[in-house]
């Protein structure tokens, strides 16, 4: 009994050159009587661009998707994405390889893609590159009570000098783990920032000196790079490995400058 199964496998409208090959490969391992359709479905609104590979089977997919797995495991994802949902968009079918090679270029300007790939764009038109996003290279550890007179102002400056940072404000989300997220940051940082004030050694705080001990373990296996801002912290409650470290002081927000330049320092720019 002849049935049809349909397979679409969405792709990167902006990179689509690069799935000639797998088009190619189907054409040529399948022969026409079993995969009936093998064509391309786009869609070129500018704000939704989608592209997909459709293949229509006649008959027992199973050898189709062995042959998935065995060449193109990466493709063996199944997506909610079905017919009447693609045909109101282009639609090109291949019948032999040549007609792939033709439909999928990278300028665009054709019946299947109206637009040019994203990397062809790009390098024509530079003005077009998307806007690239500095790694959080350091990390600002804290407590939050002293977030809105210290640490938001002591951000922004950071920011606008050019500099990378972690804050747990903007990082994590509700919902999400704080201790996993907290560790993340900390193994991408270059830097630690630790402002050290009385709310910093409250013991209800927990979490500020929690992320010094893990910073400081980081530090022994990697090169990370550690800076103490003291921010009107009592002597007596600082702990004795912190002071070994020279301090930056914050002094009201008159030691931004320093701040900054010690972190460039540190990070080489």
């Amino acid at each position: 009994m002849v049935h049809d199964y349909l397979y679409l496998f969405e792709c990167d409208y902006g990179s689509r050159v690069k799935e000639r090959q797998f088009v190619k490969d189907i054409l040529k391992s399948f022969d026409k009587g079993y995969a009936t359709m093998v064509g391309a479905v786009v869609n070129n609104n500018p704000y939704c661009l989608e592209f997909s590979i459709a293949v229509n089977l006649q008959d027992d997919p199973v050898k189709f998707e062995r042959w998935l797995r065995e060449n193109y495991p990466e493709k063996m994802k199944r997506h909610n994405v079905f017919l009447e949902n693609v045909l109101r968009f282009n639609v090109q079918t291949f019948i032999d390889e040549l007609m792939v090679d033709i439909a999928f270029v990278s300028e665009g300007g054709g019946f299947l893609f109206h637009w040019p790939e994203r990397e062809f764009l790009e390098s024509k038109h530079p003005q077009y590159r998307a806007m690239s996003r500095d790694i959080s290279k350091v990390f600002i550890s804290h407590s939050s009570r002293d977030k809105e007179l210290i640490v938001n102002p002591l951000n922004a400056y950071l920011q606008a000098q050019g500099i990378g940072t972690w804050l747990d404000s903007y990082e994590i989300d509700y919902g999400e783990n704080i201790y996993l997220k907290v560790n993340e940051g900390i193994e991408k940082a270059k830097v630690g920032v630790f402002v050290l004030t009385d709310n910093f050694f409250d013991s209800s705080s927990g979490w500020p000196l929690t992320e010094f001990s893990t910073f400081f373990t980081e530090l022994m296996k990697s090169n990370k790079k550690v800076l103490m801002v003291n921010a009107g912290v009592n002597p007596d409650k600082v702990h004795s490995i912190m002071k070994a470290y020279r301090y930056l002081f914050w002094n009201e927000g008159k030691g931004l400058p320093e701040i900054a330049n010690a972190i460039k320092r540190k990070l080489g720019i």
